[in-house]
């Protein structure tokens, strides 16, 4: 008997443990199958108003003067007399006498061909005496006289030749009058000296430079440009028949920020051929500011200095201001549908710049589209949007000393 139980004993614990592992298979939870959760990406939407913006072009230009002359003498001679305003910066007035030099050679030309003239025209006397003496002569002359012959003996070839000594010395007087003349150099318009090179007692000739003026009334700009912002612009002789193009505020960071207004003037026919970019010139009248009471004149715009210009060009109507980081490529942004769903839209960008890009079509009124940055962004993503944060006040910055 104890030996069967034991025998049994065993058998019963397995079998129970098998019926136990059963239950607890049949028993189990099952796993129901659920559709996975659709995650949802924050971002930030600004909604499209239409609204009007005037386009500004930036652009750097070397400033040049409009007017500069290099002054040279036509005629040879010593410096007598050398204003004091023709100094490197003076200003001189249009008439202003710079430099003379002697005229006393000049001068003895001109009394030496009156005293020819005088010779010439009593040779002119004289042939016309002996004309009518010749002619009360050959009164009788033979019929088979030739027209040559006749002509010879009247003197008419010697009185055309006096006459002709006449009108020589004439014009050497008239020129050696206009030598005379040209022994005084004068400023021809209103100018700064940009450069003086004689002195007092110099021998100088039609080779040696005087001086170097540039006019003072307007100076030029010479910018660079992309010629697809020209239609944007308003452009003299191009797509308006003004005399004065867009405005522009020219900057000179050198002077302190120094502004000066002026005016699209003209545009070059030829790009530059490092850049491929179109040139216009930008007109500054009165750039040393001359035209302001001394004790208020600012800073004068300096020949070669290179500025800023900033361009008030054409006014866009209609268009939407989108940030730059809002667009997917040049021609795409993300837009959110009615089911918070994003979609991609095709636009048309009128005018970008810093920071910002102005779309003419493509947006509706109301349209929210995204400006937040996505990484990982398809068409139909589930996004809910969020009010834009606000920009940030700027802190005021005092003035006056620290």
């Amino acid at each position: 008997m104890p030996r069967l139980r034991r025998a049994i004993l065993p058998l019963v614990f397995v079998i129970a443990g098998a019926a136990i592992a059963g239950w607890l298979v049949h028993s189990k939870p099952e796993a129901r199958p659920q559709a996975p959760d659709d995650p949802i990406t924050f971002v930030e939407v600004e909604i499209a108003q239409p609204t009007t913006h005037a386009v500004t072009v930036a652009v750097m230009g070397v400033v040049r003067a409009e007017r500069e002359v290099t002054l040279q003498p036509e005629v040879s001679g010593r410096v007598v007399e050398h204003a004091k305003a023709l100094v490197d910066g003076g200003l001189v007035k249009a008439g202003d006498p710079l430099v003379r030099l002697d005229a006393r050679d000049y001068a003895s030309a001109v009394e030496i061909s009156k005293a020819d003239l005088a010779q010439a025209r009593l040779a002119v006397r004289e042939e016309e005496v002996q004309r009518t003496v010749a002619q009360a002569e050959w009164r009788d002359a033979p019929p088979d006289f030739s027209e040559q012959s006749r002509a010879y003996v009247m003197r008419e070839p010697h009185l055309d030749a006096a006459q002709a000594r006449v009108s020589s010395a004439r014009t050497r007087i008239e020129r050696a009058k206009r030598d005379v003349g040209k022994t005084l150099i004068r400023a021809p318009f209103d100018a700064v000296v940009l450069a003086e090179s004689v002195e007092l007692g110099q021998l100088i000739g039609p080779q040696t430079p005087v001086a170097r003026l540039a006019g003072i009334d307007r100076f030029w700009i010479q910018a660079s440009i992309p010629v697809s912002q020209l239609p944007f612009l308003e452009i003299p002789g191009v797509n308006t028949d003004q005399a004065q193009g867009s405005p522009a505020t020219v900057i000179d960071h050198a002077a302190g920020e120094l502004t000066r207004e002026g005016f699209v003037l003209r545009l070059l026919p030829a790009v530059e051929e490092r850049g491929r970019m179109a040139q216009i010139v930008i007109a500054v009248d009165d750039p040393l500011g001359l035209r302001v009471p001394p004790g208020e004149r600012p800073t004068p715009l300096l020949v070669g200095t290179y500025v800023e210009a900033e361009l008030r060009g054409r006014t866009l109507e209609g268009v939407v201001a989108v940030p730059r980081r809002a667009m997917i490529d040049d021609a795409h942004l993300w837009v959110v549908d009615a089911e918070q769903r994003l979609r991609s839209r095709e636009v048309t960008v009128a005018w970008r710049e810093r920071g910002r890009v102005f779309v003419k079509a493509g947006l509706r009124v109301g349209d929210r589209f995204v400006i937040s940055n996505l990484p990982v962004a398809t068409e139909g993503m589930r996004v809910q949007q969020t009010e834009p944060a606000p920009s940030p006040t700027p802190t005021p910055t005092p003035v006056g000393p620290s």
